[in-house]
């Protein structure tokens, strides 16, 4: 059956990997302070420090803390939706439960730094507009896009009919389970994926069509 998209694999490392230089290094120790400290608490000083260059040496590349967490989020952003959408590319509507499955034991596994990106967000968006709208734009549309190709996919190869409005109802259903599983991933160690794919298959009307092993 025809995979429902397909992306190439993202690079193993976070930042200083796909991105040169400097700025690449400044991401990474910026996520580290805002992941130890909090965005509230962590410091350019503290990131200079990180970096070993000079607190104005660090004003040379971003104006302030804001626009250093914009940066950190924007590029965030694409790398953690890129690397979704491979992963939602591998759901398969002739092998639903396993796929989701794989989905669900896949997103949990990747990197420690996806999770510290959440938590400087969950920290910080809350305060600031300009984080809330770059959010929007770099995480939240993307993400909603990918879902919507996958649930017309699936949807289509199960020859299951919905409005405009029921798709964008499931659409929404599918990232409320997914994320919110990413989520609480970050803080429960007990995983029910099994559990969890059940659901998924029962609310979003797709009935499964291999057996639970």
């Amino acid at each position: 059956m025809k995979a429902c998209a397909h992306h190439a694999p993202a690079p193993d490392d976070f930042f200083s990997d796909f991105i040169e230089g400097r700025r690449g290094e400044i991401l990474d120790a910026a996520l580290a302070v805002f992941a130890e400290k909090g965005y509230e608490a962590g410091t350019m000083r503290d990131i200079a420090a990180r970096v070993g260059v000079t607190e104005p040496a660090l004003y040379r590349h971003y104006t302030g803390k804001e626009a250093l967490l914009i940066d950190l989020v924007s590029t965030a952003g694409e790398r953690i939706t890129s690397e979704a959408d491979k992963r939602l590319a591998e759901v398969q509507p002739d092998n639903l439960r396993s796929s989701l499955s794989n989905l669900l034991h896949m997103r949990r596994q990747d990197k420690a730094d996806s999770h510290n990106i959440m938590r400087t967000l969950m920290n910080a968006a809350p305060h600031n507009e300009v984080l809330r709208a770059t959010f929007r734009e770099k995480f939240g549309q993307p993400m909603v896009d990918n879902v919507r190709r996958l649930v017309i996919c699936v949807d289509g190869s199960l020859g299951i009919g919905r409005s405009a409005e029921e798709r964008e109802n499931k659409v929404r259903a599918f990232m409320s389970i997914f994320v919110g599983y990413f989520m609480t991933s970050m803080f429960f160690r007990a995983e029910t994926d099994d559990a969890i794919v059940e659901a998924m298959l029962v609310i979003m009307g797709w009935e499964p069509t291999e057996q639970p092993t």
